[in-house]
């Protein structure tokens, strides 16, 4: 796919569907994408949660995030867990595991 075309996609869903968030004085939407059980377990099998993890994505444009930084949402804060990934082929969206 051209990447302007992708831009325009990725562009048009967050305008559509993504939430307004702060990154530290940065204003920026988001997108959920998964809640999982974090636990004790054997590959994707979770036998004792220890917690929750959510996937947020936002767009490489409006800002770079990093492990240890944070979203605030709706009036509560999101830490960044994980290093973030850029995992589209054009390099657009932001991939971040968040801890609630």
């Amino acid at each position: 796919m051209r990447s302007d075309i992708a831009k325009r996609a990725v562009d048009a869903a967050f305008e559509r569907l993504g939430v307004d968030s702060l990154y530290g004085a940065i204003r920026c939407k988001l997108l959920f994408e998964s809640d999982d059980d974090v636990g004790v377990g054997m590959g994707d099998f979770v036998s004792r949660p220890v917690g929750r993890e959510t996937i947020y994505l936002v767009r490489a444009g409006e800002v770079t995030p990093a492990e240890g930084g944070a979203f605030e949402v709706n009036g509560e804060t999101h830490n960044i867990v994980a290093k973030p990934t850029l995992k589209d082929n054009a390099r657009l969206v932001w991939r971040c595991r968040v801890a609630l």
